[in-house]
């Protein structure tokens, strides 16, 4: 199912660019925009006018769409991907250095980074040989859940002990250390050396960015919280309206400098002359959000 919704900014000096927000159910696809990764799903992008390829890669099959973008336009795409609940899981494989060959259950599956699917839920062998050393370790994956392996290959007999990373956020963050991609928030858990670990945790688009101190134990799973940090919206209608935010009430137009979590939230405007109006609107650390409705129109 595809629904495709768009709205006109307001003011000018949109220049030659418009904006796309796009969501999924399951949430935390994938996105390509012209073959060029922009995150994870919900998410909002910037692009030039003109026609662009979306492609989504989450549960099943990847989708690809076409958007044709107008100047000064806000766009919103909804997709319908395959269904989540799968009775198999999935491996994300990472290495450091990366190329080691990875073998799940005796059976080679190829030279990591690699993502192997339709795994059944249950305990797994993983063997991980690269030239500085041969590295096993046992992967319990679920059902319909994408698991995460990052492990360091050293030329030690035993395998390096370790536990996990399990992030907490009301929106995707995605975990770096010294610069090195790990995962995401979407991922259930995320394997790591014992030890201690600065996680820096970043959402791009929503302008976040902070590094945590986790302590991760052998055999245990470190569980990190976000709690995210407040931006500011301006709210306005023509000629005025009642608003609600996020299904609460929060006054009469002109609202400005509301304080509001970053992220994505549900707008809407009533009046009880001209109805009712309902947008979603991206809160971001970088510049405070804006949003204005014309109720007269249709």
């Amino acid at each position: 199912m595809l629904a495709a919704r768009r709205y006109a900014l307001t003011g000018g000096g949109a220049g030659d660019t418009g904006t796309l927000t796009i969501n999924s159910n399951p949430t935390g696809a994938q996105v390509l925009v012209d073959r060029e990764s922009k995150g994870v799903t919900p998410t909002t992008v910037t692009l030039t006018s003109g026609t662009h390829s979306v492609e989504l890669r989450g549960v099943g099959e990847p989708r690809t769409i076409s958007v044709a973008v107008t100047a000064g336009a806000q766009l919103s795409q909804y997709i319908e991907l395959a269904n989540g609940h799968s009775n198999m899981g999935r491996l994300q494989v990472r290495t450091e250095p990366p190329g080691a060959l990875v073998t799940i259950d005796a059976l080679p599956r190829g030279n990591a980074p690699i993502t192997v699917g339709s795994l059944d839920p249950g305990e797994h062998t993983v063997v991980l040989s690269g030239d500085t050393g041969t590295v096993t370790q046992t992967v319990t994956i679920e059902a319909g859940v994408t698991a995460s392996l990052n492990v360091p290959i050293v030329a030690r007999e035993s395998s390096p002990q370790s536990g996990w990373i399990s992030v907490s956020s009301p929106v995707d963050v995605q975990l770096f250390e010294n610069g090195r991609l790990l995962g995401s928030s979407q991922t259930d858990r995320i394997m790591v050396t014992s030890g201690t670990h600065q996680i820096e945790l970043v959402n791009d688009t929503l302008g976040y960015r902070m590094t945590r101190s986790v302590q991760v134990g052998p055999g245990k799973v470190a569980t990190v919280g976000v709690k995210l940090p407040m931006g500011s919206i301006a709210i306005n209608a023509i000629p005025w309206a009642e608003v609600w935010l996020d299904g609460n009430k929060i006054g009469e137009t002109p609202i400005g400098n509301q304080p509001t979590a970053i992220g994505n939230h549900e707008v809407v405007f009533r009046n009880p002359d001209l109805g009712e109006k309902t947008q979603t609107v991206t809160v971001t650390l970088s510049t405070p959000a804006r949003l204005s409705v014309d109720m007269r129109k249709k």
